[in-house]
Parts: structure tokens; C-alpha cells; sequence
């Protein structure tokens, strides 16, 4: 379920293109969506134009995106990407940390471990929360370091942190963490970090030649 939340989703709007920009989109109604401050549709198709925008060189070699936008992405992008059970998809920047919140629905995840103990009954739809850094893994990948999490506001033991995220979809090859989730790096990507509540992509030089080699 989480490893769709971030650079996931930017790899696959780059693997398969954008979904289409509605005509009456322009830059007032993203002003529009930023002072609702709620993820949208419409921001979520102006924020692939600006990736679409960077693949091709026509933006620089960076792009800065703000937590509704990346929110919006992930909610709007690429229909399917988010399972079924995860609602209300929320991605927080914070210095160099990412929170990322969802309302998730218990039964569609019959294998978390038993959490009687530390939450009670287990609610049938619970908020969750975890906290982690982006780290380079290797170069094809990213990872994804979960140092926190939340369910139902109660914080929830670190060792219990690595079966919660196999419940949730975990993926990932041996040298991978147990605490990690695994992340695609784009060929166009070379390098993310975070500063302040904003995440910062960083294009390759190569970028204008993979795009046109995807592109067929």
C-alpha cells in the first residue's frame, strides 16, 4: 500500500503518460486548489504538466513540489495505483521527514498482526500515520526509512513496525530493511531530498534521451 505514496507515483506518471488536463485548467485555478488546501483533480493534472515539463527539459533540471501536490498525485494521477482499503491518502513534508496519513479500512488487510493489546478492539475503518527519511539504495532505487507509526493516534512499537508494513504490500530484496519500503527511481530522476515542507526532484542529464527512448 505505501510504496504507491511518493516517488512511485511520479515513476509511473512518467512510464505512462499523463491522463488528460482538462481544458479549462490554467494557473488561477491551481492558486484556486492551493488555498482550498485539499488535494485535487485539478492540481493533481498541472503538477504532472510541470513533470511532463521537466522530462523534456523545458523546466530546468529541478522541480519543487509541496505537499498538496504530491497528495494530489498520488489521489488523482494514475487511476488503480491506490488499493482498495486506503482512503484519504495525505503526504507531509517536514524538514527532512515525510508523514504520510491515510484512513484505512481493517478488513481489507487481514494480515496485520494482532494489536489487541496496544489499541483494544481493532475499529473497522482507523487512521494511520508513519514517519520516515528517503534515502538512495542503489541505482535503480530509492528507500523509503520508516522510523514512527500511528494507528488510531496510538503509537505503535518499532518492532512491531516491519509485519505492519508486510500487511500493507511491503516488497523489496535482502540488503532492503525491514523498517523500509522500496522505491523505483524514474531514469529521469538522479537525485530527491526534502527541505522544509517542500520535496525537491532532481533531473539526470540524460533525461530528453530516456524520454524519447519511452516514447518509442
Amino acid at each position: 500500500m505505501l510504496l504507491v505514496f511518493l516517488i512511485p507515483t511520479i515513476y509511473a506518471g512518467f512510464k505512462w503518460g499523463l491522463p488528460p488536463i482538462n481544458h479549462f485548467l490554467d494557473s488561477d485555478n491551481c492558486e484556486g486548489c492551493v488555498e482550498d488546501a485539499q488535494p485535487s483533480m485539478a492540481l493533481s493534472d498541472l503538477t504532472m504538466d510541470r513533470f511532463e515539463k521537466l522530462r523534456w527539459g523545458e523546466l530546468g533540471a529541478k522541480l519543487v513540489l509541496g505537499s498538496l501536490e504530491v497528495s494530489s498525485i498520488a489521489r488523482y494521477a494514475v487511476p488503480g495505483i491506490i488499493p482498495p482499503g486506503l482512503l484519504e491518502l495525505r503526504v507531509e513534508f517536514e524538514e527532512e521527514l515525510v508523514r504520510l496519513s491515510a484512513l484505512v479500512v481493517a478488513e481489507e488487510f487481514p494480515e496485520l498482526p494482532k494489536l489487541d493489546e496496544i489499541i483494544g478492539l481493532l475499529p473497522d475503518t482507523m487512521a494511520v500515520a508513519m514517519q520516515g527519511i528517503i534515502a538512495p539504495l542503489d541505482q535503480g532505487h530509492f528507500t523509503l526509512i520508516v522510523n514512527r507509526l500511528w494507528m488510531a493516534k496510538i503509537p505503535i512499537p518499532a518492532s512491531l513496525i516491519p509485519p505492519i508494513l508486510t500487511a500493507f504490500g511491503r516488497e523489496g530484496r535482502r540488503a532492503l530493511p525491514r523498517n523500509a519500503l522500496l522505491i523505483p527511481k524514474p531514469d529521469v530522476i538522479e537525485s530527491v531530498f526534502i527541505r522544509s515542507d517542500s520535496l525537491f526532484l532532481f533531473a539526470s542529464p540524460e533525461r530528453e534521451e530516456h524520454a524519447r527512448d519511452e516514447d518509442g
